[in-house]
């Protein structure tokens, strides 16, 4: 299969309340509500979040059934530590809910800064930054 991207639509509570938290608290101030749906630009992925009955319209699934809703981390590549820790406070200040950054060395001797936060609707970001080999953040 070849792409030129990715789409992902989630259901959520109240697209307003989503789309202040996106653009204010985790700085993607090209987020935008159109038709319904907060609609997030990322590189190579396309992001639509919509409350059930927006969700319902545009895709035929019903939320909350089977086919209606799935979990997951979404994971996006930070460039810094401290940029990580200011998008964690800034989504906290927002109403996301953030677990402590921990510091990961991987098997392949790569270690990574990641920061966890969830979104009012409980949907789980983990912020990753990669750090030299032996390094600190």
């Amino acid at each position: 299969m070849e792409t030129d991207g990715v789409v992902l639509s989630r259901v959520v509570a109240d697209a307003a309340r989503s789309l202040a938290f996106y653009r204010d608290g985790l700085g993607m101030a090209d987020a935008r509500l159109m038709l319904g749906l907060v609609c997030l630009e990322l590189p190579g992925l396309t992001l639509f979040l919509a409350q059930p009955e927006d969700f319902a319209r545009n895709t035929g699934l019903v939320p909350g059934s089977a086919a209606g809703r799935s979990d997951g981390v979404l994971s996006c590549a930070i460039g810094s530590t401290g940029e990580v820790d200011r998008l964690l406070e800034t989504a906290r200040s927002a109403g996301g809910t953030v677990v402590e950054p921990q510091l990961v060395d991987h098997a392949s001797g790569r270690r990574q800064y990641i920061g966890t936060v969830t979104d009012p609707d409980g949907y789980v970001w983990q912020l990753v930054c990669n750090v030299p080999a032996g390094g600190q953040p």
